[in-house]
């Protein structure tokens, strides 16, 4: 199958899809689009088609999300979008580190990181589709639990016996003839057809029905036989699996099997679906955020995500009852709020390029839009603290102008009335050396978490 391959907020003119071997409609692309977005797209879209006038043709443009799609009319093909910050990176194995260990951190797939260095690999080795690093991943993790063996659970059953066990079924019993032999009863058995069990077991029949990975597909083939007691997939399952001590180890297994059945179309979703699988990428750099600062702070201070504020006009639920409208849905809220020892501030996380063209000029820039920092700097005078933004960064290749985070003594800034500002950017190159991905969070080496704790330390003021 022919496959098209974007970096996010890159475009792609059909010109230059056809010439990769894709002869495909602007309008069929268009309805294949707005499956794709009304399915993933939530604040913004996954991939777009539009018509450039000075170049008098279309071109696809793909949007923050990390992922792939199939398009299973003709012709077929599949569509997939990878980590921005590497699009200038030669080797596309980087990229799909990156984003799988960011799906590590926020979706508890509980892998380590010689786990995610097999999964590259085997990807580099086969046909270089996405959606195999999710089928390969989700393989690898079921067959490690299923080494210690399935999960049962009690369920209640009703039969007739010639032997009373469980409690007896009177109302039953006393309809039946005096000499009948069989008694009714219902008792608890130890089952292993439980919802968890249909869920793992249907995604492994999609595993062995869609990968082009040979190793993968019998490795799927081969934990099917663990499964020869369990039924086949009901509707609600998904919704009756409810986690305890005993089945708590296959939760990462669990997320990923739902990811794959909703994404080849085994769910319902009340109308028509189409195989794939986004992930909104500036949420997952979020997590990475908000994980670092955690680690660097380590117990000497306190970090709270998304941090009601006060309201940012004095008195709003007073105007707003008597004028019978409202200023904002809800109070301001931060991504990150920090409260240290000296002082507080505000983090915002922007998943964003600087890197901006106006006429036939690239400039480089320090924020996105005025915009960002009218928000920091109004949070910051709410909360009575200092600001901090922080954009991903690249060495040599992404927003690499941006002072980096993790060295010593970074410079910060101020706002026009002396509020702490400092604008830095997540230096990428640092995972995997001494910015560590880990199962539950981020590990970091000593000195770098005491330069992450200095910048802080710069920016949060006040009481």
């Amino acid at each position: 199958m022919k496959r098209i391959t974007l970096y996010e907020f890159q475009r792609k003119y059909l010109s230059t899809i056809r010439t990769e071997g894709v002869d495909v409609t602007p309008e069929s692309l268009q309805r294949f689009f707005e499956v794709i977005n009304g399915l993933y797209g939530r604040e913004h879209e996954v991939l777009s088609l539009k018509y450039d006038t000075r170049r008098g043709e279309y071109y696809i443009k793909a949007h923050g999300s990390v992922g792939f799609a199939y398009h299973l009319g003709e012709p077929r093909f599949m569509i997939q979008v990878l980590p921005r910050p590497y699009k200038r990176d030669p080797d596309e194995a980087r990229s799909l580190r990156f984003f799988l260990s960011l799906m590590n951190l926020s979706g508890g797939l509980g892998l380590g990181r010689r786990e995610i260095e097999d999964a590259v690999s085997t990807y580099t080795r086969g046909d270089g589709s996405v959606h195999e690093l999710f089928l390969y991943l989700y393989v690898y993790l079921l067959g490690r639990e299923l080494f210690h063996g399935l999960y049962r659970e009690y369920s209640e059953v009703e039969e007739e016996l010639q032997t009373i066990r469980g409690r007896v079924l009177l109302s039953r019993l006393a309809r039946r003839p005096p000499l009948g032999r069989d008694v009714p009863v219902r008792h608890a058995v130890l089952d292993v057809d439980t919802a968890l069990n249909r869920v793992l077991k249907a995604a492994l029949e999609v595993v062995v029905g869609v990968s082009a990975w040979e190793g993968v597909a019998r490795a799927a083939e081969a934990l099917i036989r663990y499964f020869a007691d369990v039924g086949s997939l009901r509707q609600g399952d998904i919704e009756r699996v409810a986690f305890n001590p005993l089945n708590e180890r296959f939760r990462p297994a669990f997320h990923l099997a739902t990811m794959i059945l909703a994404g080849f179309g085994k769910l319902s979703r009340g109308g028509f679906t189409t195989p794939g699988i986004f992930i909104e990428m500036d949420r997952l750099f979020e997590d990475l955020v908000y994980h670092t600062i955690l680690t660097a702070l380590s117990g000497r201070g306190r970090v709270h995500r998304q941090h009601p504020l006060p309201q940012i006009v004095r008195g709003a639920a007073e105007i707003e009852a008597k004028m019978g409208a409202v200023f904002t849905f809800g109070p301001p809220r931060p991504d990150i709020f920090v409260q240290m020892p000296g002082g507080r501030c505000i983090l915002e996380v922007k998943y964003r390029n600087l890197s901006v063209k106006m006429g036939d000029t690239w400039w480089r820039k320090l924020v996105r839009s005025s915009g960002e920092l009218y928000q920091v700097y109004s949070y910051s005078r709410i909360s009575g603290g200092g600001a901090l933004i922080v954009y991903p960064r690249l060495r040599g290749q992404y927003n690499e102008w941006l002072p980096d985070m993790f060295d010593e003594g970074v410079e910060t800034f101020s706002f026009f009335d002396g509020t702490p500002l400092g604008i830095v950017g997540y230096e990428l190159s640092h995972i995997g050396r001494d910015v560590l991905i880990a199962r539950r969070g981020v590990v970091l080496d000593g000195k770098i978490a005491g330069n992450v704790r200095n910048l802080l330390e710069s920016v949060c003021v006040g009481s």
